[in-house]
């Protein structure tokens, strides 16, 4: 029985992001980001639970991944055409948000076939991915920003937003794991740090700080991938 637990997380994060899709229909960007929020919490419990019971089951991995393409793959691209629809001067230019789809889909299926590592992931996991983009509506939606009130400025930047978001789905580009394999800090320095600035971002800047911390989370992850390619060279 207890192997069902993680397939019970599982369904959970399904359940959240249908929820999550619901209230973007109505375009209440703040629930759906709330609902988000709970697909992301089950999604790492559902981990979590399948590495204490070192639950191997394929049809458990399947799973997962089909939640959260719904979770983690349609959610984000939603909420990124109702950010864009009729807000553009260009038509049918909305539609590119669901290129998040896609390039999600790929990754998911790419994960499924791959080894796992304890001590990076390779690319933006999906979740990131997609609190990035609930957290983006809610600051886009709930504050007047002068930045974004000449449309083409707006179109710009948020198809450059998309673009890479897809490219970092799929690229190859190590992010470090949140996975602590003790808690001494020689070996946990760069979570230990990343913790402490983003609990100061989230204080201080509250939903603005999360884009903020995935961004640094991005930065970070890149600047030591290149150092270590430079120290192998």
């Amino acid at each position: 029985m207890i192997k069902i637990i993680p397939n019970i997380f599982t369904s959970l994060n399904l359940f959240f992001g249908c929820i999550s899709i619901i209230f973007l229909q109505s375009k209440n960007f703040n629930y759906s980001a709330i609902a988000t929020l709970c697909s992301i919490i089950f999604d790492f419990l559902d981990g979590f639970f399948s590495r204490l019971i070192k639950n191997k089951n394929l049809f458990g991995k399947e799973l997962d991944s089909l939640a959260d393409m719904i979770s983690f793959g349609m959610v984000p691209s939603i909420t990124v055409f109702l950010l864009l629809e009729k807000k553009t001067p260009i038509p049918f230019i909305e539609y590119s948000a669901f290129c998040i789809s896609i390039v999600s889909a790929y990754r998911l299926a790419r994960f499924n076939i791959s080894t796992y590592c304890k001590n990076h992931i390779i690319g933006l996991t999906t979740p990131v991915n997609t609190l990035f983009f609930s957290s983006l509506s809610i600051i886009i939606t709930n504050n007047n920003i002068p930045f974004f009130k000449k449309k083409i400025i707006y179109l710009i930047t948020m198809l450059f937003i998309i673009f890479f978001s897809c490219y970092l789905l799929v690229s190859h580009i190590p992010m470090f794991s949140f996975n602590f394999e003790n808690f001494s800090w020689k070996k946990n320095k760069i979570r230990y740090i990343f913790l402490l600035i983003s609990t100061f971002l989230l204080l201080t800047l509250h939903v603005r700080g999360i884009p903020c911390i995935i961004i640094y989370y991005i930065i970070i992850s890149i600047y030591f991938h290149r150092s270590k390619q430079k120290i192998h060279n």
